[in-house]
């Protein structure tokens, strides 16, 4: 995949606005569970692939060790996006120093060198986003006019397959 694709682009200029994300996992082979992490994309602009550090021994770490089947949903006040695909777990030091940065420091005491972090490389395949038109102001005059005139918002969303 190439950034030059304006599909990735559209997502990566989506991704760009999230500091946060929800990673949901399959847990017991049918439940899903979803928790918070913070994406390090400020040190890797998407190109298929959304960057995370966390704990080993965490249970989120345990289920992709069992199933690395993931689903990553980002959501602000005006635009949304799913991402599907797979997690791959690493201790590789280079993916590590590439995402450190002090915001992590409070979850990995033992700095970069820390033998208990991993990087998450997920490696999305499929996308699909929501995006309203613009601003606030934008949006809820999207909002009003819809109402007004009866007809259903405009909202650009897709399905993408990376």
């Amino acid at each position: 995949m190439t950034t030059e694709d304006p599909n990735i682009e559209k997502i990566a200029g989506l991704v760009d606005d999230f500091p946060i994300a929800m990673l949901a996992t399959v847990a017991d082979g049918d439940r899903i569970l979803a928790q918070p992490y913070a994406m390090q994309q400020q040190h890797h602009r998407f190109d298929g692939e959304l960057w995370f550090l966390i704990s080993a021994d965490s249970s989120t770490a345990q289920r992709i060790t069992a199933n690395p089947a993931l689903l990553v949903s980002l959501s602000a006040n005006d635009s949304w996006v799913s991402l599907s695909g797979l997690g791959e777990l690493s201790n590789e030091q280079h993916y590590i120093d590439a995402m450190w940065d002090s915001s992590v420091e409070a979850w990995f005491p033992g700095g970069q060198q820390d033998p208990n972090i991993r990087a998450l490389i997920f490696h999305a395949d499929t996308a699909e986003y929501w995006d309203t038109p613009g601003s606030k102001v934008a949006t809820a005059v999207s909002y009003l006019k819809s109402k007004v005139t009866g007809t259903p918002i405009s909202i650009d969303s897709d399905k993408v397959d990376l």
